[in-house]
């Protein structure tokens, strides 16, 4: 993949503001079609993949202290209390600016982050999961929210600074979700974008990053733990543990078999027999591909209900087979039309797909554990009756 204008503009301003990266190409193609980054060279657990100095980075610091803008946050810290706003507001100025602008190759090779917020009601459909689809239809309107506040403000005390033909809700939007998509924060003292570290693909990989460390002034990136490249292989970056509704929301993405997934489970508050004692201790339970039918014991059923585990099993087995019948497809159905007819859906289809079918997966794998439990209960009452009954025809006999 030759490397656009732009791209190789990018390159060149990293390297000459001191960015280091011995070890790695970009852009190129991957293997699943997504720009990224290979490994030219072996490159070991604990050993920096790259050296970005704090100059480049785009932090809620850097922002605060900004001298045309820090008036503008001190004056209005109401609607300046996150750090989103206040980095959105500077990227946005940034863009004004054009070729001026000391970050323009950064803001010029940065896409439009396209996450579920930018799908049509028919493709959110393809989901099936409600609550990810009333998440992604708050998170559209508190975009709005924020640039209605923000510029609201902006137009009442500072008329025609900020004009709104430059300022646009379009380019809040893009800004505010690129923060969202691509800042690191944890292990650093603020919130920053980080030009190239972001660059990065996402995979459930071990990494770690530094700053700053022994004064250096600098973010490094690793792979740690068990985690090394080989020449020619994708280099990945590790988001963190999340679930893929998370990945989705944020990066429009679903890993086909994501560790972190989780689903939700509603469960009623008794069984519909009034007097069987069969209550859960929570309104729903979250599982994933680890959870045990020992941990939902310990972790979901009341003292009344250990007393009839059995009748508590079903109800369980019911609710999970509710959630696994909500999904209105198969994992069979679903993996064979990604097989079969993968290439010819859109991408938002094979997206819903894989997500929906993780999903179900984790929902399947605990019902099969609660059907064996199941199984053995009624094996073990069987065959308690017929024990009864042979001590009832031994005292006939008697």
């Amino acid at each position: 993949m030759a490397p656009t204008p732009d791209e190789q503009s990018f390159v060149t301003w990293l390297r000459e503001n001191g960015a280091e990266f011995p070890k790695l190409a970009w852009p190129v193609v991957t293997p699943n079609g997504l720009r990224g980054a290979v490994a030219t060279g072996a490159i070991a657990s604990g050993e920096a993949m790259l050296r970005i100095p704090k100059k480049l980075l785009i932090s809620e610091e850097l922002c605060l202290q900004d001298t045309e803008l820090k008036p503008i946050y001190e004056g209005n810290r109401d609607v300046f209390t996150r750090d989103d706003p206040v980095i959105a507001l500077f990227l946005m100025r940034e863009l004004t600016k054009g070729d001026a602008s000391f970050y323009a190759p950064y803001l010029r090779i940065l896409p439009y982050p396209t996450t579920i917020q930018d799908w049509t009601e028919d493709e959110l459909s393809e989901l099936r999961d409600s609550y990810l689809v009333d998440m992604a239809k708050r998170r559209i309107a508190e975009v709005r929210v924020f640039y209605s506040r923000i510029f609201d403000r902006l137009d009442e005390k500072y008329p025609g600074r900020f004009p709104r033909s430059e300022y646009t809700f379009e380019r809040f939007a893009w800004m505010w979700k690129t923060i969202q998509a691509r800042t690191f924060g944890r292990r650093l003292p603020w919130t920053a974008l980080v030009p190239f570290a972001d660059c990065l693909n996402h995979q459930n990989v071990a990494t770690k990053y530094d700053f700053d460390v022994d004064g250096n002034g600098v973010f490094r990136l690793f792979p740690s733990r068990t985690n090394a490249y080989e020449q020619g292989s994708e280099v990945f970056n590790s988001y963190g543990r999340r679930p893929n509704s998370q990945l989705l929301l944020d990066y429009g993405f679903a890993l086909e078999h994501n560790e972190w997934d989780t689903v939700d489970i509603e469960l009623p508050r008794a069984a519909p027999a009034a007097k069987a004692k069969t209550t859960f201790r929570r309104r729903s339970m979250r599982i994933d591909c680890h959870t045990s039918l020992d941990e939902v014991l310990a972790m979901d059923m009341s003292a009344e209900a250990a007393d009839n585990q059995a009748e508590w099993l079903r109800v369980l087995h019911e609710a999970l087979s509710t959630a696994l019948k909500s999904f209105d497809t198969s994992v069979a159905q679903d993996e064979e039309t990604l097989q079969q007819h993968g290439e010819r859906l859109s991408d938002r289809k094979c997206v819903a797909i894989v997500y929906r079918v993780n999903r179900m997966k984790i929902v399947e794998r605990l019902l099969n554990e609660v059907s064996e439990a199941l199984a053995k209960h009624t094996a073990l009452g069987s065959a308690a009756i017929d024990i009864s009954a042979g001590m009832q025809q031994l005292e006939i006999a008697q």
